[in-house]
């Protein structure tokens, strides 16, 4: 899945610069979000590091068998 960013315009950095200068507020986020992105996160982690381990198994097999 791929994340669209919006488009960087000289708009949006001077709302970024207001965002860090504190002159705007931000809405704050849901906390169940938050929650859900490190769930996802640790999933993610745990998907890639059995198929990193699964593959290398079976370069260590090949490798072996005569």
């Amino acid at each position: 899945m791929i994340i669209r960013l919006g488009r960087l315009t000289p708009g949006y950095f001077r709302l970024l610069q207001r965002q860090v200068s504190g002159e705007v507020q931000l809405q704050p986020q849901n906390g169940f979000t938050n929650q859900i992105a490190m769930i996802l996160a640790l999933v993610g982690l745990s998907v890639s590091f059995y198929s990193a381990r699964q593959m290398a198994e079976q370069v260590h097999l090949k490798v072996t068998s005569p």
